[in-house]
Formats: C-alpha cells, structure tokens, sequence
C-alpha cells in the first residue's frame, strides 16, 4: 500500500475502528481528541515535507554530509535509555542530539536556520517568547513528567521524526490500529522496500542535523523502539555503536504497560487494557531476544548490552566503563559533569507508581515468559 493510502486506511479507521484497534468504540473523548488531533498532524506533516524538500534546493550539500560513527541507545523501555541518553548528551563537545522542538516543529534545515534566528532576536529582546514557551510547555507537558520528563529544548527521541511515513511506532496510541504492530518487529515484518523507505528517510535527517549542528560532532540517538531496526540501522549505518540497555523483566514490563495505558487513556476514555498487556508483553519480550542475541555477537568496539542496576546509582562508573569498551576519551570537563550526576542519582526517586497486580500482569506468567531474561541476567524472578 501507498503511503497515502496509509494515511486514509487510518483516518477512515479512526471513526470506524478495525477489528482487533484498540479503540473499539468512538467515544465523545475520542471523537473531540481526533478531531482536534488530525488537522494538527497533518498540518504539521504538510509543513515539514514542504520544509524537507525546499532543502534540497536551498542547501543540496546536505546530502553529502557523512555520518561517521553514530551512536544508537537502543533497549527495553523503561530501562534507563533516556537517563543513558541525557548523561551522554552532556559530553556536548562530542556528541549533538535531537531535541523535541527539532523534531516536531524544525525537522528540515531551512525551520532549524529560521527559528534559531528568531530566538537569536527574541534573545536581545530580552527573551520574553522564551520565557511563554516554556511556561506553556509546562502546563501541557508537566502531567506526564512522573512517566518521562521532556521539554521542548530537552534532548529526545527522534523515531518523532519518523512520524510523516508512518514509521514512529509511536502513532499506535492515536491510531490503535493493529497494523501498527508491525513496526514493533520492523526487521521480521516490514518488506525490505518499506525498511529503505524508512531508513532511507532517517538517514537523510540525520544528515540534516549534522549539517545544522556541526559536521565533526557525533551523532547521538536514543531510540528503544530502534531496537527491533538493529539489521538495518547497520545496513545504513555500518560503523555505528549500539548502546542496549536491560532492565529487570519484573520491572520494565509493568511500568511499559503502566506508561502506554497513561497515554491511551488520553485518546478514549474506553482503554483495552489487555489488548495493551498483551501486545506489549509479546513485544518486550522479542526486544529482550534481540539484545540478547545481537549485541553479544557485535565487535566489543561497536556494542555493549548495559543493565540500568549498573549505572542507576552511579553513572560515573557505568559511562566510563562505557567509554573504556568504545576507545573514547573522557575529557575532564565531561568527568566533572557525571560527578554532579553521581549525587543526583543518589537521591532520585521515580514518581511513577503502579501496581503490577492492578494492571493484570501476573508474576507467575511474567516469570514464565521471560525467564530466558532472569536466567542470561541473573535478575530474581518475581514472586
């Protein structure tokens, strides 16, 4: 199917959902959220796209930019892949990552060349539109800090770019239609043409990027739904490092399920939670197969399989062996800088509370399940 076909199977199947959606009802919540949430996605699609193009035009050297070594934080969610994230970002003078407002309002190089100079004015203006967006973002982001803390200037995942060709698994919580799962298998399910399509698209965004932000720096992503890409994230990227971080299955897979039913509970006020369970238990469950077969098979030079226990509480010691496996050089500013997360990782506590029992996750089917996790591991088994 075309990828305009695409969008019409799923704008048809948002008011008359598809057997097996999510969704299998249009309440009034949902109608008035699609409502509002259709005309801003492709408004946003139509404007980027006009933006992706004009750059070929504007700046075709783009195309020529090499991307030499990238690294991917790739992993099971809720595992620590955006604490690996945000404590690499902070070597800035080696690596440059995507930020949100990048990524939903300035994928192209022509927005990023505007905006920047936009905030450059409003800067000597004394920052008065600075100052408004931050304060809205707060009032429309802040309820989902105690699930993932994100900002418009906050380092984030950039499979958000990927929304236009329908490749952001992402999309399945306003959708929840069920061809979206194929994304969660993207090597095993999707045709080699779509995997190009894809990739061939991220690519080209991260060429992008580095022309914008500097071509000698590093390209960092953080992306755990790139795990089932692994095969061709390597096709494109063949000299990348992967980073995969693991958690405790007992843990990982209730807080999934608890984060995704937070999402989808904006959508419809009707939530199948076991349609969520089980789709996402099945899914973290390959995600688990995957690291543990892919990254042990890599050079030790271009992979390492990292579980959150061994950084959580001190991440000086966990970045360092890092870098140590890498062949990199940790410059003394960047030490500096993983001290004073040394003592706030000491004193962090998640704010967000669930109850595996509540959510219908059982321990004697989560042990059963995943306990190829708790045996290559050595994680205790619930219960």
């Amino acid at each position: 199917m075309t990828l305009p076909g695409k969008y019409l199977q799923l704008f048809l199947a948002t008011w008359r959902p598809r057997p097996g959606s999510a969704y299998g009802v249009t309440d009034c919540r949902r109608f008035l959220v699609m409502l509002l949430f259709w005309p801003v996605f492709l408004s946003l699609v139509l404007v980027n796209s006009t933006c992706l193009l004009l750059d070929h035009l504007f700046f075709p050297r783009f195309r020529r930019v090499p991307v030499i070594e990238p690294v991917f934080v790739v992993g099971v969610p809720r595992s620590g892949t955006t604490f690996m994230h945000r404590l690499l970002a902070l070597d800035d003078g080696r690596f440059t990552t995507t930020a949100l407002w990048e990524l939903l309002f300035a994928p192209s190089i022509l927005q990023r060349r505007l905006w920047m100079a936009l905030a450059r004015v409003d800067g000597m203006l004394g920052g008065p539109c600075r100052r408004l967006l931050l304060w809205l973002e707060r009032r429309m982001l802040g309820r989902l800090d105690d699930v993932h803390r994100t900002g418009l200037l906050a380092p984030e995942e950039d499979y958000l770019a990927l929304a236009p060709v329908l490749g952001c698994f992402l999309l399945i919580l306003p959708f929840g239609d069920p061809s979206l799962w194929r994304l969660a298998y993207f090597d095993q399910q999707l045709s080699a043409a779509e995997q190009e399509r894809i990739l061939g698209y991220y690519s080209r965004l991260v060429q992008r990027h580095l022309y914008v932000h500097g071509q000698h720096k590093t390209f960092l992503s953080k992306n755990p739904s790139f795990t089932p890409m692994m095969d061709g994230l390597r096709r494109h990227f063949p000299d990348a490092r992967l980073i995969g971080c693991v958690r405790n299955p007992a843990r990982s897979v209730p807080s999934q399920i608890s984060a995704i039913l937070v999402g989808a509970r904006l959508f419809s006020t009707r939530v199948d939670s076991d349609w969520w369970r089980e789709g996402l238990s099945e899914m973290l469950r390959y995600y688990y197969r995957r690291l543990l077969a892919d990254l042990p098979a890599m050079a030790p030079h271009q992979a390492r399989l990292v579980p959150l226990e061994s950084i959580a509480d001190c991440p000086l010691e966990g970045i360092q062996a890092l870098y140590r496996q890498f062949g990199l050089l940790m410059h003394r500013d960047y030490r500096a800088r993983l001290v004073i997360e040394n003592e706030k990782a000491r004193a962090y506590r998640s704010g967000h509370g669930y109850s595996s029992k509540s959510l219908g996750v059982c321990e004697a089917h989560l042990a059963q399940r995943f306990d190829f996790v708790f045996d290559a591991l050595s994680y205790p088994r619930p219960g």
